[in-house]
Formats: C-alpha cells, structure tokens, sequence
C-alpha cells in the first residue's frame, strides 16, 4: 500500500514509533508523484507515499469507484503504520480522500497532528464545479482535461499501450471524486493546512477559504503561482511550508 520515498528504505518494516509524512496522491497518479520530495524535508521522518489500489505497489488489487471504498482500503494500513505521530499530505483528489481518511481516523482516536489538503474545492462543493461526470466522458474529452491541467508527460499520452492503462485508472479516478457525497459532521480538530495553485482550473471559480469551517482547531491557506500541480514547480517552498505547518501543529500538540 504504501511506497518509502527515502532511496532503498523499506515501506513494509516494523511500525515507526518517530514522525511520518504520508502522501495521498492525484487522480490518474501514483505514489511516484512524490519522488521528487525525498530530499526536502527533515532527514528523521519517515516519508510514506501511497500508491491506491490498481498501480504501483497495490497493482494487484482492484480500482476504487467511491471515498467510501478508497478509505475503506486505506484505513487498516494507516492504523498499522501510524504509531508514532504522523501527518497527512493529499493533492487533489488525494485531499480529498486525505479529509474522510482523517475523519475516520479521529473516529478511531487515531488522529493526524496535522492534515494538508492540495488543489481540491471545500467537500460540499467537490461535486458542482463540472457539468456531468468526469469518468463518463468520451477518451477525447477526458485526454483534452488533462493535456489543459497539465502535469502529465507528454510521451505517456503519445503511447497508446500507456494512454489506455491511463485512462482506465483516471476514469475510475475520476469516479471516486465525483460521486462523492458529503456526510455532515463535526469538523475535524486536527489542524489543517490548504494550499493550492493560483491559475488551477479545477480550483479558480471556487473559495478556497471556504474549507476553513471543516476544522475546528488551527487552518492556513497557501497559495502559490502555477496551476493544478504547482507544487512539482515549486517543490523546495511547498515541501518548506508542509514542514513548518506540520512543525507548528507538533509544538501545539506539546504543550
């Protein structure tokens, strides 16, 4: 389930009782999104990306349609890993799945020090921001989104072996974000952090500022230039700021 980013350290050993980052990644994406971040932060934490099931290290197990199943999937590894503190990092639909995986988490007294969400609407209006179902448009459609959002090299969508193994996973993808419907509850009281790209389309005609009623304790906003995946530009300042947010939330925790 999940992939150490750390050059030759294992994911799968005994249980960290230090802190650990965990990435959750976009839509169509894995856990090698996050590769780039080895080196950028503090050389004692354990950096843990996940890889959702149908790709990378969970290749065998069958794609997610739904939050409910991705959690679902998610939940006994994070239980087993996290024993130490830990924080949570998710980009897009990742941030998503970042805020109802934290969400059961307190549910079992389990919770992050610190949540940070990336690129991704407030939950209620996760749904409203396109017309009809991603997952249900034609392959020419889907492949213009994502050529305009960026992010995505070019000799993948070249190669049709590729193309096709790609959009398979971003339709099911795509299917987990936008048949999401949000329960109404508490807000969380792990402190939270939204960052997001200023030029994304995904984001633009929507108030970031609107995710701050979903916590209860401390919540930032960062903001940056770029579109939907601005942090893979500007990795040094976004990894720099997880690790001052994350940083604050611990010296909270302390006291």
């Amino acid at each position: 389930m999940f992939r150490n980013l750390r050059r030759g350290a294992a994911a799968d050993g005994p249980p960290a009782t230090g802190f650990t980052c965990f990435f959750l990644h976009h839509a169509g994406g894995s856990s090698a999104a996050f590769t780039h971040f080895a080196d950028l932060f503090p050389a004692h934490w354990r950096l843990l990306a996940a890889d959702l099931p149908g790709r990378g290290v969970s290749a065998g197990r069958p794609l997610c349609r739904s939050t409910d199943e991705v959690v679902d999937a998610l939940l006994p590894a994070f239980l087993e890993q996290a024993r130490g503190p830990f924080a949570v990092f998710g980009h897009s639909m990742g941030g998503l799945v970042g805020y109802e995986l934290v969400r059961a988490l307190e549910h079992h007294r389990r919770p992050p020090a610190w949540l940070g969400v990336s690129a991704m609407v407030a939950p209620r209006q996760v749904t409203s921001r396109f017309a009809g179902r991603r997952d249900l448009w034609s392959q020419d459609r889907l492949i213009s989104f994502v050529k305009d959002l960026g992010g995505t090299p070019a000799e993948m969508l070249d190669d049709p072996d590729i193309l096709e193994y790609l959009v398979e996973i971003l339709r099911e993808d795509l299917a987990v974000v936008d048949t999401y419907v949000f329960r109404e509850g508490p807000p969380l009281d792990t402190p939270l952090s939204v960052f997001h790209g200023l030029a994304d389309l995904t984001t633009k005609d929507q108030t970031i500022a609107d995710w701050r009623p979903y916590a209860a304790g401390p919540s930032d906003i960062h903001a940056y230039p770029g579109g939907h995946f601005y942090l893979f530009d500007q990795p040094e300042e976004v990894a720099g700021r997880i690790t001052t947010d994350i940083g604050r939330a611990l010296a909270r925790g302390a006291r």
